[in-house]
């Protein structure tokens, strides 16, 4: 198999991860002017399944991009000489870090609307049921926002750094084509509906990886 068909497995990782990310994010939780909504939010019981499934997706996700992100750092290293950038670096972190966060994310997440729909059923009191909720989401919080920081973070100053310094080929707009970006680009889509931006995140993340897939690949089938 082609360097460039191992890395599109990080775009079909990225399609079960949108898929997953809608499962769990579209008609669950969002924020509302209703007078009666609780903290400024609409809080809905959606059924348990989703975020089973979304779970398991996000393993598969993780197996797919790890795939995918073995052979990408091996393309941008040994043909395009990088190992030793500090750019590189914080783009292979980012990377690595992404791996396990995929499948992380899934299930940390998916643990919060699950807790709601107890509380829920077991009380049928709205605030008692995000207090429950809101009281998991702080043992999750750290490590939420840290795989936030090394994967989102770190993937868009490493990559929009290589492109503006010429060290990849690539054209200087495609900075753009980052994690960072999907995530603004879901801000906007949520003007449409509330709940659209649920899988954007992964969104950038293919992106990013369809562009490697295309244009870092090009000089290796050459040799």
């Amino acid at each position: 198999m082609k360097s460039k068909q191992r890395i599109l497995f990080g775009c079909y990782a990225m399609v079960l991860a949108i898929i997953g990310d809608y499962l769990l994010g579209y008609g669950t939780i969002g924020t509302s002017s209703d007078p009666d909504a609780y903290m400024g939010l609409s809080w809905n019981v959606a059924p348990d399944w989703r975020y089973a499934v979304s779970s398991v997706l996000g393993f598969l996700c993780a197996a797919m991009f790890a795939y995918a992100a073995t052979e990408l750092l091996k393309v941008m290293e040994t043909e395009y000489d990088l190992k030793d950038s500090k750019l590189y670096k914080l783009f292979k972190i980012a990377n690595w870090g992404g791996i396990l966060y995929f499948a992380f994310i899934h299930i940390g997440i998916c643990i919060l609307p699950v807790v709601f729909n107890a509380g829920m059923e077991a009380t049928g009191d709205i605030p008692t049921a995000v207090g429950m909720t809101v009281r998991v989401l702080k043992s999750e919080l750290v490590p939420l926002a840290t795989g936030f920081l090394v994967c989102d973070l770190f993937v868009a100053i490493g990559w929009i750094g290589m492109v503006l310094k010429g060290m990849i080929p690539v054209k200087k707009w495609m900075i753009i084509c980052c994690p960072v970006f999907g995530i603004l680009f879901g801000n906007l889509l949520n003007l449409i509906s509330e709940g659209l931006d649920s899988g954007s995140e992964s969104f950038g993340w293919l992106v990013l990886y369809l562009v490697c897939a295309l244009c870092l690949t090009k000089k290796k089938e050459a040799n």
